[in-house]
């Protein structure tokens, strides 16, 4: 059995390593509330009022009856602290062939994977002695459905299923797992041409289980609840299209109010220039757009400056519509 200095150690990483480098953290769920994705995060993470690219389910899965077309998305994010975060996901509208005076509702679907992890964690028993690497795992599977039921306005649900894996801590050297469900409720309007805003209420029920059973000879059993987080934003694209402007307020029942704010400069053939501020943090990046295996191609880069000495983030996202 392994030691309570080992279970602790791993506890405290799958708690606070990810929240290493994102302000006031360390609350369940943190790889949620960080950015994964390189046009997002480039815009200061603000992006709930935004109805393009598949990953604007994850930020307002209302969004979605609002989209171009079908999308698939592969993106990855560089961290220091041997962490690890990466996301696919796949989004497409559903607009139904109208028959007769009467008008179908438009709808949007989408899926995604959310993989988060700390790799080379130093295990070691109560005397000090190393007892090997270990390392942890947690997830969120994405299911989003919205329909339209008028030009201005679009409402959205995603459901998510959690799981948290940490390998060879229990007994006969077996994984200690949590998983859990939760729900993502948003709105989307687009009241004038141009204008974009967005409202969504995201984490409803999201929480971890633990079981200590197998570990300790007494055991107990320890629910972490996630910050339920509502996000308002708005986005305004003028009216010659090479400019968008948006902005996110962040509010949280566990964390202080944050604000999002970000710019992109598009050239429609050659690609976009980014700059954004996420909370206190500045971010940065840049779009290539492009045509791979005859269909529409974005490669989207992100820039963070790292936070209390540490190296920065890089987050590079692919983008194919079809």
């Amino acid at each position: 059995m392994k030691s309570a200095i080992l279970l602790l150690l791993m506890l405290f990483c799958a708690r606070y390593s990810f929240a290493a480098s994102h302000g006031d953290g360390g609350y369940a769920g943190a790889f949620l509330r960080m950015g994964f994705e390189g046009r997002s995060q480039a815009l200061g993470d603000a992006f709930t009022a935004v109805p393009e690219g598949a990953v604007a389910a994850i930020y307002n899965p209302a969004t979605l009856p609002n989209l171009n077309g079908r999308q698939v998305i592969l993106s990855t994010c560089f961290l220091p602290l041997d962490r690890n975060l990466n996301y696919i996901g796949f989004a497409m509208p559903i607009r139904p062939k109208s028959h007769g005076a009467a008008k179908p509702l438009e709808a949007g679907i989408s899926v995604g994977w959310i993989n988060a992890g700390v790799d080379q964690i130093d295990g070691r028993d109560q005397s000090g002695n190393r007892t090997g690497t270990l390392s942890n795992s947690e997830n969120a599977f994405f299911m989003s459905f919205a329909l339209k039921p008028s030009p201005y306005l679009s409402i959205g649900l995603s459901g998510k299923v959690l799981y948290h894996r940490i390998p060879d801590i229990a007994e006969e050297n077996s994984a200690l797992t949590s998983s859990g469900f939760g729900i993502d409720i948003g709105a989307f309007s687009n009241p004038l041409p141009g204008l974009m805003l967005g409202l969504v209420l995201r984490d409803n029920m999201s929480k971890y289980s633990w079981n200590t059973d197998k570990v300790y000879e007494r055991g107990t059993s320890t629910v972490y609840k996630f910050p339920r987080v509502v996000r308002a934003g708005a986005a305004y694209r003028i009216p010659q299209q090479w400019l968008l402007l948006v902005a996110d307020l962040e509010s949280s029942t566990m964390q202080n109010p944050r604000l999002h704010l970000g710019a992109e400069l598009e050239h429609k053939e050659i690609g976009a220039l980014r700059v954004g501020l996420d909370s206190d943090r500045p971010t940065f990046g840049l779009a290539v757009y492009a045509k791979l295996f005859g269909k529409s191609s974005i490669f989207n880069y992100a820039f963070m400056p790292g936070l209390a000495a540490l190296s920065p983030d890089h987050i590079v996202s692919w983008t194919m519509g079809f």
